[in-house]
């Protein structure tokens, strides 16, 4: 079964930039504004001292139309509010620098951004996706009382370059077999994403979708080929790097990478039609065009079993984890709370 249009092709209020009234009305009356292309260069200047993929530019931005959110800069600090069907659920704060927040410190942060929660009807502040060096800040903040959370999809998997291009041990000896078998086909190809021919990618997506079920995809976020349109759409040769495999001139798989510095990359997409090129395809982009940096980070599998397996199975790796902090009031505090735990 193919994507279908309920899954890729359906345009909403929220794939429009607008929110339902009066969901997003409070949050647009004190400034906030909706998160779409226009908005990436401003995520980009705040993702690039992260990391974190969650909290990257080219994720916020091309999976906007399933993560719906408004944002705006507040005492420095990029800030964004999430919508889960007619409510607001959750923060994000994207520091500007070294720390959370510019001016007035963190502890004033949360109090603007609680006053704001309880404003739109919420009865607690909840902040997503904080890394764990600043989690002793997010937790110092005097005047509440704050819930920590650390769900297992939410880590995000990092991969020392030297392990994924060695892939040393009895235990890769079937990763360096495949790589070897896709390297000495006699019509494999690869050649340099640019500009002009970044638009294969959703052939290669299109190709691979065939035959999966789109309510599964859903069911962990999304159409990730719409997702993959809105990267298409940001993809700059200038900054991304990708590459595109044809096998007998035909395209079967291809991937995108970022920079972020001297230490750390992004995967954002990458698939692969057939079993092994995948896995090659980041060998390749890895030994030949980003070997100068020391991890490869590719995300968080989002509870599915599939992604797990292959994350997991990759190479030796580390999980970065990300943290929740729910912030509420000892006057606040009653019946009729939400419980965190209920609010995903």
């Amino acid at each position: 079964m193919s994507c279908i249009p309920c899954c890729a092709e359906k345009e909403t209020e929220f794939e429009t930039g607008l929110l339902p009234i009066p969901v997003g009305r409070f949050f647009r009356e004190q400034g906030f504004l909706p998160i779409g292309e226009e908005a990436y260069p401003l995520f980009r200047k705040y993702g690039a001292y992260s990391l974190l993929q969650e909290m990257s530019a080219p994720v916020i931005v091309s999976w906007s139309f399933a993560y719906h959110g408004l944002y705006k800069v507040i005492s420095g600090s990029l800030c964004a509010v999430y919508f889960h069907g007619d409510k607001p659920v959750y923060f994000t704060v994207h520091r500007p620098g070294a720390y959370p927040a510019a001016q007035g410190g963190l502890a004033g942060l949360i109090d603007t951004l609680y006053r704001l929660a309880r404003g739109a009807g919420l009865p607690f502040l909840q902040i997503k996706f904080i890394d764990g060096c600043y989690l002793k800040d997010y937790e110092g903040i005097p005047g509440y009382r704050i819930q920590t959370e650390r769900r297992a999809s939410d880590v995000e998997y990092a991969y020392q370059i030297k392990d994924l291009l060695e892939l040393s041990g009895t235990v890769n000896f079937y990763k360096r077999k495949r790589i070897k078998r896709c390297a000495a086909l006699p019509d494999v190809d690869l050649r340099l994403m640019t500009n002009e021919n970044a638009g294969v990618c959703m052939d290669i997506e299109e190709e691979w979708c065939q035959g999966k079920d789109c309510a599964y995809c859903a069911s962990f976020g999304g159409c990730e080929k719409k997702a993959l349109a809105g990267m298409i759409d940001l993809f700059d040769d200038h900054v991304h790097q990708g590459l595109l495999l044809y096998l007998g001139g035909r395209p079967e798989g291809y991937i995108i990478c970022e920079k972020m510095n001297s230490k750390l990359a992004f995967l954002y997409f990458g698939k692969a039609v057939r079993e092994g090129f995948f896995v090659y395809l980041i060998y390749k982009m890895f030994r030949d065009y980003m070997g100068d940096v020391e991890w490869m980070n590719i995300n968080e599998d989002m509870g599915s079993m599939g992604l797990r397996l292959f994350k997991s199975h990759l190479s030796v790796h580390e999980l970065w984890p990300k943290y929740i902090c729910t912030y509420t009031k000892a006057e606040d505090l009653g019946g009729g709370i939400w419980h965190p735990a209920s609010v995903k």
